[in-house]
């Protein structure tokens, strides 16, 4: 179930959420993330944008179409990474900078590959569910159960203290 500030958010931005689908691998259906996850993911995919900027603006056989396409994708990129990260909105924002990173990938694709500009740039690997490009899928549930646990120990040490 999608909460109604999520989606909010997400329409705010002009996404959508449509729920089960990832067309950059799978996520857990149970996450923490933090602001700082957030901004870590903003500052893995920026290099990748401002690379891919210059790329567009110094490829003289690139359709003006996609040219003005991907001057609209990195605006509004650079609207989102500029955002501040808030814990109000936290997964919301984190789905969002996923979501640019799986565009970002069909842009290069699209830029390098079919249009031959810059055909041997990086591209970028998105992140697969344990919060790192190669990582094991069960990591990012290692961090919920470490987080509960430690929640778990604060509010024991809180009861013991109150007794």
């Amino acid at each position: 179930m999608t909460s109604s500030m999520r989606r909010a958010y997400l329409a705010k931005n002009g996404r959508t959420m449509e729920t089960g689908a990832d067309p950059c691998g799978s996520k857990p259906f149970v996450r923490f993330v933090t602001p700082g996850d957030v901004r870590d993911l903003k500052n893995r995919v920026d290099p990748f944008v401002v690379a891919l900027d210059a790329t567009v603006a110094g490829c003289k056989g690139l359709p003006d179409g996609v040219a003005t396409s991907w001057a609209g994708f990195s605006k509004r990129w650079r609207d989102f990474f500029n955002e501040d990260d808030s814990w109000f909105h936290t997964a919301a924002q984190m789905d969002q900078a996923e979501a640019y990173e799986c565009d970002l990938l069909h842009w290069q694709q699209m830029i390098q590959q079919a249009n031959k500009c810059a055909p041997d740039a990086p591209m970028i690997t998105p992140e697969d569910a344990a919060g790192a490009s190669g990582g094991q899928p069960w990591a990012g549930t290692i961090k919920v159960v470490a987080i509960a646990g430690a929640v778990v120990a604060v509010a024991l040490g809180l009861r013991a203290v109150m007794k």
